[in-house]
């Protein structure tokens, strides 16, 4: 991943314990919560969350693994685990260089 990629996935993780605080902070008040208040952090998590999502995929396609299967297994474990595949990806290979793979 480059540093903009980078900088995409990190935001995103930054993004949960904002969204989370602000709604606690929200709750807490003795007013309703508002709609206007929530929904634009909300919109801005989903979008952020969409492009991490592309970029990890992007970087599943270029980075090279020994075995071909690897690369279906990810895309799966990413697609369907609800988030978990996603994380364990990013933290296992996705914020590490790509190497280059020389395989007879």
């Amino acid at each position: 991943m480059n540093r903009t990629e980078r900088a995409i996935v990190k935001a995103a993780f930054l993004y949960v314990p904002l969204y989370v605080f602000m709604c606690v902070w929200q709750l807490s008040k003795d007013t309703p919560v508002s709609p206007s208040a929530i929904l634009p952090l909300h919109f801005l998590g989903m979008a952020l969350n969409l492009a991490a999502l592309i970029v990890t995929i992007r970087d599943l396609y270029l980075r090279p693994f020994a075995n071909p299967n690897t690369k279906l297994t990810w895309l799966l474990l990413i697609l369907y685990t609800g988030g978990i595949g996603w994380v364990v990806y990013v933290f296992k290979h996705a914020l590490r260089p790509r190497t280059r793979l020389d395989v007879p």
